[in-house]
């Protein structure tokens, strides 16, 4: 018992070092083993996974290699509409909360015009803090 938790820890955490610029998550598997990970990178795209993740959740060296959304393997929304209207949504409310609710600093550091920004605003229902 003490070997086989121990061998889970140095995969853990060589896992870890291999995928240090990933989000690290642990994986929706059967077992709720400490050990089953997965990485996923800046475009949500699941990069890596422990061996008892990749056996729990049946991701082949294939799927990994040609892009697998982690969408896929974590549940969600699978409309890519809705994908696209929350993340615009989200980048919204960052920059607005960012530039702390100025709409010129906020538009300006995402490249569009105030007239867009707001626009968009009203879209999302997203009201600015006074």
């Amino acid at each position: 018992m003490a070997v086989g938790d121990a061998a889970r820890r140095i995969e853990a955490e060589n896992f870890r070092l291999t995928y240090s610029n990933a989000r690290i998550l642990l994986a929706p598997v059967a077992e709720r083993s400490a050990s089953a990970l997965i990485a996923v990178d800046a475009d949500d795209l699941v990069v890596g996974a422990t061996r008892s993740a990749r056996l729990g959740l049946g991701i082949t060296q294939q799927a990994l290699a040609k892009g697998l959304p982690a969408v896929d393997i974590l549940g969600g929304s699978a409309k890519a509409t809705e994908d696209l209207d929350e993340a615009e949504r989200g980048v919204v409310q960052r920059a607005m909360a960012r530039a702390e609710g100025n709409v010129s600093a906020a538009a300006g550091s995402l490249g569009i015009s105030r007239a867009t920004l707001h626009r968009k605003l009203a879209r999302f229902g997203i009201r600015r803090p006074h």
